[in-house]
């Protein structure tokens, strides 16, 4: 469920570092590893304490009201203490000395050392007092209650070594559902929206304004206007950074502009359906993204993968490529590698040339 919300995130929600590829990776699988691990042993140990807790104090109770409240009473310095060792030995506190450039780790780990000492130390000294109490009281009224608050004392124990546990999960669940929980500001998974029957392809830019999210204090574009006649070849010229790749971008809304309009034959883009609208535009970039699989599956890929091989035929022979993939031993059932590696770089662009033909854009 994450990941399917992940996948639908608008691109300027990874320009941001928290965002990379890397982050999201390690949360995906690090996170939710641990979550299914909390929800796994550790849940049916809860389940399990908890009916001897209950069990045990019912038990108490019935045999020997007098002793059980004796014994009860200890039962909150020991969560007392609990709570403390727990503040003092949290995974955040031990993060904010760590990020302190790990300055002076071995007093870290001696101070560490002393509060794990004396909070392991007070409470044997707790369960034994507590021990000690209920024998001097239990000399007269001794009988099953003992025994049986022992029994509840042990689930409590067992239930905080889960604390450990919980408190990863706690962290783990937080990163996320708050994944889950951020809508996307440009969904293409969201059925609503125009569609036209028929694309002509006149595309207009006017007054057009646009920073990237990521770097809102480098203006982009400012006011501009621009008008794509359908059937025309257009070339847009211009240094490093002027924004050419930034306006395909935007019309495939990747981003949207902060001020202005895009109109694909006079309606503007945010209102067609997002999912079509990108179905009607074939896009090769300077650096084609291959994925590691097959040539076959990687032109099928611009056709969501339904595409027949004659059509992949078809498209690798206009794009080109049919004559070096031929050559190679194993045809189109040659595997490229991770992103394209055992291809060099015109025969990857001719790969990604024969995806966009076979998808029949507009």
């Amino acid at each position: 469920m994450c990941f399917e919300k992940v996948v639908h995130m608008e691109v300027g929600w990874f320009d941001e570092p928290e965002n990379s590829s890397g982050t999201i990776g390690a949360r995906l699988s690090a996170d939710a590893a641990t979550i299914r691990g909390l929800v796994g042993d550790a849940l049916a140990q809860t389940v399990q304490n908890l009916s001897s807790i209950l069990a045990g104090l019912i038990i108490a109770f019935l045999a020997c009201w007098q002793l059980s409240f004796v014994v009860l009473a200890m039962l909150p310095l020991i969560a007392l203490n609990g709570f403390l060792y727990m503040k003092f030995m949290t995974e955040d506190k031990v993060m904010k000395m760590y990020t302190k450039k790990c300055e002076g780790p071995m007093k870290t780990g001696i101070r560490q050392g002393i509060v794990s000492g004396i909070g392991f130390g007070f409470s044997f000294f707790v369960l034994f007092a507590s021990y000690a109490t209920s024998f001097y009281v239990g000399a007269r009224l001794v009988d099953t209650v003992f025994f049986a608050l022992t029994m509840a004392a042990m689930a409590i124990s067992q239930s905080s070594s889960l604390s450990p546990d919980s408190s990863k999960a706690d962290v783990a669940a937080a990163s996320i559902f708050a994944i889950m929980d951020r809508e996307s500001k440009i969904d293409p998974s969201v059925e609503s929206g125009r569609v036209l029957e028929n694309v002509k392809g006149d595309i207009e830019l006017r007054h057009v304004s646009f920073k990237y999210p990521a770097r809102p204090d480098v203006q982009i574009f400012q006011d501009l206007c621009l008008s794509i006649r359908a059937g025309k070849t257009v070339a847009l010229v211009g240094e490093s950074g002027s924004g050419k790749s930034t306006v395909i971008a935007l019309l495939q809304r990747f981003y949207d502009p902060d001020s202005g309009e895009i109109t694909l034959d006079g309606v503007e883009i945010k209102s067609l359906r997002l999912k079509w609208l990108r179905q009607q535009t074939g896009l090769v970039s300077q650096e084609p993204i291959l994925f590691n699989e097959t040539i076959r599956a990687n032109i099928a890929y611009g056709k969501g993968g339904d595409a027949s091989e004659s059509e992949i035929v078809s498209s690798a022979e206009l794009s080109n490529a049919h004559g070096f993939i031929s050559g190679l031993q194993q045809g189109y059932d040659t595997m490229v590698g991770e992103r394209g590696i055992q291809l060099s770089g015109g025969q990857k662009q001719r790969v990604a040339i024969a995806r966009a033909i076979v998808k029949d854009p507009k």
